[in-house]
C-alpha cells in the first residue's frame, strides 16, 4: 500500500497543472470553450446572434454569405446539419436559428462545465487530475488481476509488485505525462479502456470462486467502456472489436461475459446514437478521416435506425451462438487466437521495416510505434511486444478477447502514418497503446523473475529484476523534463483571456485585425463566443457589415495586435476607406507555443501572444473620395444644448452637406455654419425632397478644415440620425 501511495502521489504530481487551453480551432480548444459555454447559459450548443441575424444593423443574409453558406437541396441529408463552417471545429447546424454544433463529443466538456461551476474557469480544466488517477488505479488493478490469473504461483506471490511496476511505467511516461496535461478526450477514454478490463476480470474472477457481485462487475465494465465510445468517436472501432471478440471467445464464466457483452453493446449504441445527435457530422466525417471509412451523410433519423439495427443484431448473434458445439467453440477461440497473433507479427515486422530502412526523425511522415521508440526507448517497446505475443498465446477464454482487442490497438498504432514530429494525431493511438504495453511488460517482467529465481535463486533473480526495472524505467525517465509539443500548441492563461474581452459588452460587435488573421480572428475568435458570449464575426468582415452596423449605432469593436500607438487610430479597408478607431484598452497576451515549422524539430517555446488592442471603432465612415458621414456618439461630434459642432474636418470644396432627422421629428429651425479661423461662415440652405435630409451646400473655393456646427431652434430635445458630407451630385 505504501508503494501505490507514493506511486500515486507522484504521478499525480507531475500532472497538478494540466494546460488552460482555450484556444478555438483545436481539440482541446474546443473542449474548453464548450465546457465553459455550457456552464456560462446551461445550453450544450451555442447559438451565434449574428448567424441568426439578432445583431442590429447586420442583415443574416451578409452574414450567411461571408460565412459561405450555400443552401441545400430539399431532399439532401445535409440539410439542417453542415450548411456551412462558422470555424475550426464549430459546425453550422441551423444557419437561420444561428444554432452551431462543435465538431466533438460533449463527455468532457461537460466534465469541465461541472468543475467550473465549483471551482472556478482558471481550475476548469482540473478534471484531468482525477481522470489520470483512475486511469492508474485501474491499470494497477488489471496487472494485478492477470498476474494473479497467472498458472504460475511464483507470479501470483508477485502480484501486488507487477502491479506497481505497470503503474511506474505509467505515472513516469512522457507520452503518458504529456496527454495528461492536455485537455483531449483521450484522458478520459484511456480510464474507461483500463477500468473496463480490469472490472470484467475481476467479475470472471469473482464468478470462478464463487464470489457474489460477478455481475454486477460485468456490468459496470461494459458501462465503463461505453463511457470511452461516449467520450471520443474512434473509440466506437474499439466497442465493435471487442464485441466480436467475446462473440468468439466464449469462456466458462458464462454469466459474467453475457452481462458483459449486453451491458458493452447497449452503451455502445446508445453512445453512436448520442453522436448522431448531438455530434453530428464529426461522427461520420471522424470515421472517413481516422479510418479511411467513405465519407457517409444518412439523415440522423436513419442512422438512428441502423445503429440500433446493428446492437440489436449482435445481442441475437450472441443469444443465437450459445448454442454452438464444444468443437465449435474451440475453432472460434483458436481462429481469435490466430488473428490475434498474425496481427501483432504484422505490427513487429511494419516496426523492424520502418526501423531497417530508417527514417527522418524529424519528417512529417513517421508512425505512432517510432514515436513510442523514441520517447519511451527500445526495450519497453520490446518488452511489450514480446509480452504481448506471450500474452496472446497464453490467455485463457476470459482474457483472449482483451488480449486481440490489444493486439488490434498495437497493429493499428503501427499502421499509422503521417504523424507529425509533435504527432499531433498520434495522440489517438498513444494514449491506448501506451497503456496496453505497459501492462504486457510488467507481466513479461513478472514471468522473467519468476524463471530466474526458479533457475538461479532470490537473490540473482532480484539483482536481474533490478538491472531490468532500470532499463525499462530509466530512457522514460531521462526524457520526463523534455517536454512534447506539436506545432500548434499555443497555451493560454484565462486572466489574460478575461482581461480582453471584459471590456466587450454584450450588444456590440467584435471583428479582428485582417492584417493578422492567423494571430487574431483565427485563434481567439471561438473563444470570444463559446467562452465570453461575444458576437464575433470569424469570417472576414466586409465594410458593409460593419457600416450597417456602425449606422444602427451597434458597438463596432476591433482587436488587434498593437499596431498603433497613438490612442486614436486610423485603420485602412481596402474598399471602404480608413476606420477611426480610439484604444479601449491594452496588454500583453502571452500564449507559449513551440518554436518550429511542419516536420521541424521543436527546440524551444517562444511567446505566441504580444501586445493587443481593443479598439472601438467610432460611429462614422469615411470614403476615399473623401466623403465621410458622422452619426451621434462619434468622437467627431461634440453635443451642444441646441445642436452640435464637429471637430476641425477636412471638407471638399462644393461639397454638400445632408443632415437626415428621425421620422416624425418636430418642426425646428435648423441652420448650418463653418467656424474657421476667420470666423464663423453661414452655409446656404438648399431645397429639399419630401421627407428627405436638409441640405446645405459648402463654398466653391477651396477649404482648409474647418468645423461644422449645427444649431436648432427646437420647442424639444434636438434629435438627429446623421450628417454626410459628400460631393455634389
Amino acid at each position: 500500500m505504501l508503494g501505490l501511495g507514493v506511486l500515486l502521489v507522484a504521478g499525480v504530481g507531475l500532472r497538478m497543472c494540466p494546460s488552460p487551453y482555450l484556444q478555438g480551432g483545436q481539440d482541446q480548444g474546443i473542449y474548453v470553450n464548450v465546457g465553459h459555454h455550457i456552464a456560462r447559459t446551461g445550453r450544450l450548443r451555442p447559438v451565434d446572434r449574428l448567424l441568426r441575424g439578432a445583431v442590429r444593423g447586420v442583415p443574416q443574409a451578409d452574414v450567411l454569405a461571408a460565412y459561405r453558406v450555400q443552401p441545400q437541396p430539399e431532399d439532401s441529408p445535409l440539410v439542417g446539419v453542415r450548411e456551412g463552417r462558422w470555424t475550426a471545429g464549430l459546425h453550422i447546424e441551423d444557419a437561420r436559428a444561428g444554432r452551431l454544433v462543435p465538431a466533438f463529443f460533449h463527455l468532457m466538456p461537460v466534465w469541465f462545465a461541472m468543475c467550473e461551476l465549483d471551482w472556478g474557469f482558471a481550475r476548469s480544466t482540473w478534471p484531468l487530475v482525477p481522470f489520470w488517477l483512475l486511469s492508474a488505479l485501474a491499470l494497477f488493478g488489471l496487472a494485478r488481476r492477470l498476474a494473479l490469473d497467472s498458472g504460475d504461483p511464483r507470479v501470483r506471490r508477485r502480484a501486488g509488485t507487477i502491479g506497481l511496476v505497470a503503474l511506474a511505467g505509467l505515472a513516469l511516461h512522457p507520452l503518458d505525462l504529456w496527454i495528461s496535461s492536455f485537455t483531449v478526450t483521450e484522458n478520459l477514454a484511456r480510464a474507461s479502456l483500463l477500468a473496463a478490463a480490469w472490472l470484467s476480470l475481476e467479475a470472471g474472477a469473482a464468478e470462478r470462486d464463487g464470489r457474489p457481485g460477478a455481475r454486477l462487475l460485468a456490468v459496470l465494465g461494459g458501462l465503463c467502456f461505453a463511457a470511452g465510445a461516449f467520450t471520443r468517436g474512434s473509440f466506437v472501432a474499439h466497442a465493435i472489436a471487442l464485441a466480436l471478440a467475446l462473440l468468439l471467445a466464449r469462456d466458462e464464466a458464462s454469466r459474467s461475459r453475457r452481462a458483459l457483452f449486453a451491458a458493452l453493446v447497449v452503451g455502445t449504441t446508445l453512445a453512436v446514437v448520442q453522436a448522431v445527435l448531438h455530434s453530428w457530422p464529426y461522427f461520420f466525417s471522424a470515421a472517413a478521416n481516422h479510418f479511411h471509412i467513405p465519407r457517409l451523410t444518412p439523415r440522423p433519423a436513419v442512422a438512428v435506425a441502423w445503429t440500433i439495427a446493428a446492437g440489436v443484431a449482435l445481442l441475437l448473434a450472441d443469444l443465437a451462438l450459445r448454442r454452438l458445439s464444444a468443437p465449435l467453440r474451440n475453432w472460434a477461440r483458436r481462429s481469435l487466437r490466430v488473428g490475434a497473433g498474425l496481427a501483432l507479427a504484422l505490427a513487429a515486422c511494419v516496426l523492424v521495416q520502418r526501423a531497417w530502412l530508417g527514417g527522418d526523425e524529424t519528417g512529417p511522415d513517421q508512425q505512432v510505434l517510432a514515436v513510442l521508440l523514441r520517447h519511451g526507448g527500445p526495450l519497453p517497446l520490446l518488452l511489450g511486444l514480446v509480452g504481448m505475443g506471450l500474452a496472446v498465446r497464453r490467455a485463457d477464454a476470459q482474457r483472449l478477447p482483451w488480449v486481440a482487442l490489444a493486439a488490434v490497438i498495437v497493429l493499428t498504432a503501427a499502421l499509422k502514418s503521417g504523424v507529425r514530429y509533435e504527432f499531433y494525431y498520434a495522440r489517438y493511438f498513444v494514449a491506448d497503446v501506451v497503456p496496453a504495453l505497459t501492462v504486457a511488460s510488467a507481466c513479461l517482467l513478472g514471468h522473467i523473475i519468476a524463471r530466474l529465481e526458479h533457475r538461479h535463486g532470490p537473490r540473482r533473480s532480484a539483482l536481474a529484476f533490478a538491472a531490468l526495472l532500470l532499463a525499462w524505467l530509466l530512457p522514460p525517465l531521462r526524457l520526463l523534463p523534455r517536454e512534447v509539443y506539436w506545432t500548434r500548441d499555443l497555451a493560454d492563461d484565462p486572466a489574460e483571456l478575461v482581461g480582453i474581452f471584459e471590456h466587450v459588452p454584450e450588444d456590440s460587435l467584435l471583428v479582428f485585425d485582417d492584417r493578422a488573421p492567423g494571430r487574431w480572428r483565427g485563434l481567439l475568435a471561438a473563444p470570444a463566443l463559446l467562452s465570453f458570449g461575444k458576437s464575433a464575426l470569424a469570417a472576414p468582415p466586409g465594410g458593409h457589415i460593419v457600416e450597417g452596423a456602425l449606422k444602427a449605432g451597434t458597438p463596432v469593436f476591433l482587436l488587434s495586435g498593437g499596431w498603433e500607438p497613438a490612442d486614436r487610430q486610423l485603420w485602412p479597408s481596402a474598399a471602404h476607406g480608413p476606420w477611426r478607431t480610439r484604444v479601449v484598452a491594452r496588454g500583453i497576451y502571452h500564449a507559449p507555443r513551440a518554436e518550429t515549422v511542419e516536420g521541424g524539430v521543436p527546440t524551444r517555446i517562444v511567446d505566441g501572444g504580444g501586445p493587443w488592442e481593443l479598439q472601438q471603432l467610432d460611429r462614422s465612415v469615411w470614403r476615399s473620395s473623401g466623403a465621410f458621414s458622422l452619426y451621434p456618439g462619434s468622437m467627431f461630434v461634440a453635443a451642444t444644448p441646441a445642436g452640435f459642432v464637429t471637430e476641425p474636418l477636412p471638407l471638399p470644396a462644393g461639397a454638400r452637406v445632408e443632415l437626415r432627422l428621425p421620422a416624425g421629428a418636430p418642426t425646428c429651425e435648423i441652420t448650418a455654419a463653418l467656424h474657421t479661423d476667420t470666423g464663423p461662415l453661414a452655409l446656404a440652405s438648399l431645397p429639399r425632397e419630401p421627407d428627405g435630409p436638409l441640405l446645405w451646400a459648402l463654398p466653391a473655393s477651396p477649404l482648409a478644415t474647418a468645423a461644422l456646427a449645427i444649431a436648432a431652434d427646437c420647442g424639444s430635445a434636438f434629435a438627429w440620425r446623421w450628417l454626410s458630407v459628400r460631393p455634389a451630385p
